[in-house]
């Protein structure tokens, strides 16, 4: 596997001298600055640019984070200068399944780079039932991820629901990700004694993280008890035992391969552990992370293999024993790219795990470093004559766009590039019959799946899910299946009740609903 870096090595030095002419520095007094003695490793030598013309050099962390320090521009910069992306973390953590409840890292850590962006077709009209979002929106140029104005009133965090707790089942099933919205007074307006309706809260215990319906025990305790599958209520003093994080309002659910529930009899063990202190060291953060996720050292090591396949790059991978020798050491590894396999693997936030290793990017420079120096691709800010007014109103509705999900088509949906044209807006449809279908807003599609097949013995929430276009009248969706030519279609309004449609002449399958978006009460 060859390795991989921003730009030629041969290019770096020069490239990295003229940086530091634009802040009037030159390396003999970035050397003679660097050297400190609390951490020897943040030390520049004078033989820095020799080394970069090393193909199998990189330099460490702390002194590209005494580069960002001295030069004052953003660590992120000088990471992407050798090629190194802390936004590659949150594509690969919504990849990777989880058998307990992880948060997600949703932080946009370069904003200035393009991303893809919609423009509007026609005016959109939302209380339409069930349009394609190809007759209102196209794909242009693409824009910043703060392009939007957003002013935000809640804080918002992003859970991914494992395979082992998923209390909420079937309201959220493993493998969703769960948008949560700040709410820390949720449980004062809580009655003693009672539930908390239909609010599903996320609550942070000393074991990980869970998403439930609670019940209020006392003025400082709650319980969380599941619905549906046979799981050990947990009984939780907030002050001591937990914290309560917020409420879940938007769920990203994979429909077409979502994987079943276990229930598992380590559940009930969950409060053994004493609380979770203050980590003192990088591999005392690593280690807490690695335990709070439930996985071993052999799997987090064939996961960063997958990391160094598809980034090309061997310094992604990380092996079994290395892992264990990183939750022994003070410091960070030495070669940075095992900080974003670890990131990836264990659930962590890449500014949490640079701030444990010493190194906090609020502490860092602040000043976008140059995009001569970076070669990013041109930014276009597109036509005046394109409004963008769908994903105004978008963001006005839900908050803030998730932009860390724009590469997840693949590895949630099973759709390598998903357009406009498999996306369906659903609009103000009746309420369904079905809880886990209540609130859903759009609807992901796979045009290339269009034989509804009779699944008699999954349950309603494996049930596939087809959307048909009827012929002058529309579209329509809903649990389908074919019998000698007849789509048969229960759509989520109707429990019971069935409609009957003659394929390819009363209407024709779309495709298969592989995923959707729905708000949550």
């Amino acid at each position: 596997m060859p390795l991989a870096t921003g730009k030629p090595t041969s290019s770096l030095a020069d490239t990295i001298r003229r940086i530091l002419a634009t802040r009037n520095l030159s390396l003999a007094e970035v050397s003679r600055i660097s050297r400190t003695i609390e951490n020897h490793l943040a030390h520049i030598p004078h033989s820095f640019y020799s080394s970069l013309r090393k193909p199998s050099f990189s330099p460490s962390l702390y002194q590209l984070f005494s580069l960002s320090r001295l030069s004052g521009y953003r660590l992120v910069d000088w990471l992407a200068l050798f090629g190194i992306s802390l936004d590659a973390v949150s594509r690969f953590q919504v990849s990777f399944p989880s058998s307990r409840t992880v948060e997600l890292d949703a932080t946009i850590y370069r904003p200035d780079l393009p991303v893809p962006w919609l423009y509007d077709l026609t005016k959109p009209d939302f209380r339409t039932p069930l349009t394609p979002l190809s007759q209102w929106v196209e794909p242009g140029l693409p824009r910043r991820t703060d392009s939007l104005r957003r002013v935000l009133k809640h804080a918002f965090r992003y859970i991914k629901i494992g395979t082992a707790d998923a209390l909420a089942f079937p309201d959220l099933l493993p493998g969703s990700i769960v948008r949560v919205r700040d709410d820390p007074g949720v449980l004062a307006r809580a009655v003693i004694g009672k539930g908390l309706g239909q609010r599903l809260i996320v609550v942070q215990h000393n074991r990980g993280i869970a998403c439930s319906r609670a019940v209020r025990s006392e003025a400082d305790s709650i319980v969380l008890c599941s619905g549906h599958l046979p799981y050990a209520p947990i009984d939780l003093s907030v002050k001591d035992e937990g914290s309560v994080l917020g409420t879940a309002d938007l769920e990203f659910r994979p429909v077409a391969q979502a994987p079943k529930p276990v229930v598992s009899a380590k559940f009930e063990r969950y409060r053994t552990e004493s609380p979770p202190g203050r980590s003192h060291t990088a591999g005392d953060f690593m280690q807490r992370a690695r335990k709070a996720c439930g996985i071993s050292f052999r799997e987090a090591s064939a996961r960063t293999c997958v990391i160094a396949r598809e980034l090309g790059d061997r310094r992604y991978y990380c092996s079994p024993s290395a892992l264990s020798d990183y939750e022994t050491r003070k410091f960070a590894p030495r070669h940075i790219h095992k900080l974003i396999s670890i990131c990836a693997v264990y659930f962590i936030r890449a500014a949490d795990l640079l701030e444990a290793c010493g190194a906090p990017l609020n502490k860092a420079g602040t000043h976008a470093m140059p995009s001569e120096f970076l070669h990013d691709p041109p930014l276009n800010r597109g036509p005046v004559n394109k409004p963008f007014r769908f994903l105004r109103e978008i963001e006005r509705r839900f908050g803030p766009l998730p932009w860390f999900l724009r590469h997840a088509g693949s590895s949630l949906f099973g759709l390598a590039n998903v357009s406009p044209r498999d996306l369906f807006w659903v609009g103000h449809s009746p309420r369904s019959k079905h809880s886990c279908l209540g609130g859903v807003q759009i609807l992901i599609v796979n045009r290339k799946q269009k034989r509804p097949r009779a699944s008699l013995s999954c349950p309603i929430w494996a049930q596939p899910i087809f959307v048909l276009q009827k012929r002058g009248a529309g579209y329509l969706w809903g649990f389908c299946r074919m019998e000698n030519g007849i789509l048969v279609v229960y759509r989520p309004e109707q429990r019971a009740k069935s409609t009957r449609l003659r394929n390819r002449v009363d209407a024709e399958v779309v495709g298969r609903v592989v995923g959707l978006i729905r708000r949550l009460p």
